[in-house]
């Protein structure tokens, strides 16, 4: 029986798409690498820091044997792939808990959708709107 038979069409693409994307996050981590090594990355995000520590592993741990005790691509990889999916489930998680709490607090929900209204009004949603989202931030955060 062949790999097609037991899992179809779907999951061969399923592992095709996977490589895909591993390869670009792949890609994305050595362009971040040569960027720190020539002083032109900054830390604003997660991989920039994993990158930062081990270049700075490296740097100290040169000659020293625990060499095998750095990260590896794939392990700067697996590590960023951990946090998207944990960071994932928390922000669902944030989400659906925010909206039970406005759905038993209709008063709340007419407070931040007007907040979001003046705000916004029919424009798109964008990251300095949210900061001034006063009403919002304290029905999330509750």
């Amino acid at each position: 029986m062949s790999h097609l038979e037991v899992f179809g069409s779907g999951q061969i693409e399923f592992e095709s798409q996977t490589l895909t994307v591993k390869a670009l996050i792949k890609d994305m981590i050595k362009e971040r690498e040569k960027a720190l090594e020539s002083g032109e990355a900054n830390n604003d995000d997660l991989l920039s820091v994993l990158l930062e520590s081990n270049l700075k592993e490296i740097q100290e741990n040169r000659n020293k044997k625990n060499v095998d005790q750095l990260m590896s691509i794939d392990d700067i990889f697996r590590e960023c792939k951990l946090f998207y999916f944990a960071g994932q489930d928390t922000t669902s998680v944030l989400l659906v808990w925010t909206m039970v709490l406005l759905s038993i607090n209709p008063d709340w929900q007419a407070r931040a959708r007007d907040e979001v209204l003046q705000v916004f009004g029919t424009k798109k949603p964008d990251y300095e709107g949210l900061t001034h989202l006063k009403v919002a931030e304290c029905a999330i955060y509750s």
